[in-house]
């Protein structure tokens, strides 16, 4: 599969956009260079909503009020990294966030559309990854909750 130019490498390494190895899995990312356990390896962005008549599908969840949406017209790599949920694949990233549990509250009780959380959800290699390697990374329960 040809790389899609509505995607943009956000981050610090190398990959490629292919079929998933999940079986309907659509897109997935993968690694074209070794990644040591516990390397940043970039950002999860896009912006804050609690909107819940978005139609976007590329929602990562902070709780059930609150979650990160991906434009759906330039979408960063990070937003191709599919959760290995219900398969026998292992998440191979993990995320942390960078903003306090204040900071987090002030947000939710404002409008948070177009709030950059680019300096907040940060990922991280929950193993070593190598050439080849498709990323992982958990949705988190409220995802799966809103499907």
């Amino acid at each position: 599969m040809k790389q899609n130019n509505r995607y943009y490498n956000n981050l610090e390494y190398n990959f490629i956009i292919l079929e998933s190895q999940i079986v309907n899995g659509g897109k997935g990312l993968f690694s074209e260079e070794y990644i040591k356990k516990g390397s940043f390896i970039g950002y999860y962005d896009g912006f804050w909503s609690y909107d819940k008549n978005t139609e976007s599908s590329y929602k990562f969840y902070i709780n059930d009020k609150i979650w990160i949406d991906i434009d759906k017209n330039n979408k960063p790599f990070s937003s191709i990294i599919n959760d290995s949920y219900r398969t026998d694949f292992i998440n191979n990233v993990e995320y942390l966030y960078t903003l306090s549990e204040i900071e987090r509250l002030k947000i939710t009780k404002k409008n948070c559309l177009y709030y950059n959380p680019s300096k907040m959800i940060k990922l991280y290699a929950k193993s070593d990854i190598f050439p080849g390697n498709e990323l992982f990374f958990g949705y988190g329960d409220s995802y799966w909750k809103s499907w």
